[in-house]
């Protein structure tokens, strides 16, 4: 910890430096940016270590941190008292040992730098943009990244491509059934997928208010669902509805009526429109994407209707079950992953399988079952953590960011990452920064407030 006298020399010293805290702010503002907006694709090539813009925001924070004596106490001392650094330990210790058996830097690299990402927004929110502020921009975020999914939707082309400097990231236009599918600042549109299930609790936070109301920003909502449905994903669609089924629940009760009026209107005029519209593109469209969704759950085949590939369906749901088997497989050591620098091919019950759509098989591949262990106790604690502060604080915000981590998770069991971690990373940083006053009923308050006013 640092002491109460290095503490008043910091703060003196930031006193007699102002301009140094607005460059430090203006910094971080950038790097929420960068992080959030920026594709991975855009930076400096290199054939030994790719600098992406993150990386290099990353770099220019560390270097301000570093060069001052405070900054870098606070930072050190930050990570090393955030209770979340002990239950990640393992993980790390995992990783680590992963890239000296195996000889692959980015088995350490790749999830470290991850990790960095995150306890460097803790500390510029922390020390500098605060977590009102934090949200406001991630918002205003949020409605450009919308805006530019419609712009792809009609160009089918992501505005983000021109930004490719680096080779092997971005994948390209993606196209199945006849249909492009979005896939905005990602390499994928299952990487968009996941991004907007993080993106989705911010169209219902209100900022002022400190309020959690699942319809705050209808605008926002039926824009990131547009640009669900327009990713073309099953998964992302059918943990969307999960998602707004969870953010309806955990909006502050005095809304519930208006809600669930809204809601069951909304229904109506939306399956009303869309069967009178059934005939046409967009009707179809809309059709195909639920009903897809219907016969992956049911094994029914209403999507054949609609232009669907039926059989591939049924490939794509024997594939994810077919995944499980990896467990099974005979050359994989189930203590020592394989790491990430080699690519993964086998037979699994005599079938090849050269894509993991699941992360947390594709964590037991890479580091064995202590890494896939390891983090899934970490993500297991986080969302422990944050169901205690829903019921001790009835936050808002806690509500928020447990929606979109929940919902996130659970994709992650019918994708991997796709380099999207870092959103999940985000809403731990505002969750871990925010505010967690005990509730007080208004009852007790008055009573709280009166013996306070005797005892002093």
């Amino acid at each position: 910890m640092i002491s109460k006298n290095s503490e008043l020399e910091y703060s003196s010293k930031y006193i007699k430096a102002p301009r140094e805290q607005v460059v430090f702010y203006r910094c971080s503002i950038l790097y929420i940016f960068i992080l959030y907006v920026m594709p991975q694709y855009f930076g400096v090539p290199n054939p030994i270590f790719d600098l992406t813009i993150v990386r290099i925001s990353i770099i220019i924070l560390l270097i301000f941190i570093a060069l001052d004596y405070g900054r870098l106490h606070a930072f050190i001392d930050m990570i090393f008292n955030e209770k979340m650094s002990a239950i990640l330990l393992p993980y790390l210790i995992v990783i680590f040992y992963t890239m000296v058996l195996r000889v692959d830097f980015n088995a350490l690299l790749n999830p470290l730098i991850e990790i960095l990402e995150m306890y460097l927004l803790i500390y510029v929110i922390k020390d500098s943009v605060g977590v009102d502020k934090t949200v406001k921009l991630i918002i205003a975020f949020v409605y450009l990244i919308i805006i530019l999914g419609f712009v792809e939707s009609f160009t089918q082309e992501s505005p983000f491509s021109y930004l490719v400097t680096i080779d092997g990231i971005y994948t390209g236009r993606y196209i199945r059934g006849g249909h492009y599918r979005i896939m905005s600042n990602c390499g994928h549109s299952l990487g968009y997928g996941l991004m907007l299930m993080t993106m989705m609790p911010f169209a219902g936070y209100d900022v002022e208010k400190n309020e959690f109301n699942i319809f705050r920003r209808p605008l926002l909502l039926i824009g990131i669902i547009v640009n669900i449905f327009n990713t073309g994903s099953r998964s992302s669609l059918g943990i969307m509805f999960v998602e707004l089924a969870l953010m309806l629940f955990l909006s502050d009760r005095k809304y519930l009526k208006n809600n669930l009026l809204i809601t069951t209107v909304s229904l109506i005029v939306f399956f009303a429109v869309t069967f009178a519209t059934q005939t046409t593109p967009l009707g179809k469209y809309i059709l195909l994407q639920l009903t897809s969704l219907v016969d992956s759950i049911f094994e029914t085949q209403y999507s054949i209707k609609y232009g669907a590939n039926y059989q591939q369906l049924i490939q794509s749901k024997a594939y994810r079950e077919l995944l499980k088997r990896i467990f099974k497989v005979q050359w994989l050591n189930p203590i020592l992953g394989i790491g990430r620098k080699r690519s993964f091919t086998s037979l699994v019950d005599g079938k090849v399988v050269a894509s993991i759509d699941n992360f947390y098989i594709a964590e037991y591949v890479r580091y064995a079952y202590p890494g896939m262990y390891s983090y899934q106790f970490y993500l297991a604690y986080m969302g422990i953590k944050m169901v205690i502060d829903i019921f001790k604080t009835r936050s808002a915000i806690v509500r928020a960011m447990f929606v979109g981590m929940v919902s996130y998770c659970y994709h992650l069991t019918i994708a991997d990452s796709l380099q999207t971690l870092k959103y999940l990373y985000i809403l731990f940083a505002i969750y871990i920064c925010c505010d967690k006053k005990p509730y007080i009923p208004s009852e007790k308050g008055k009573y709280y407030n009166n013996r306070k006013s005797i005892l002093w």
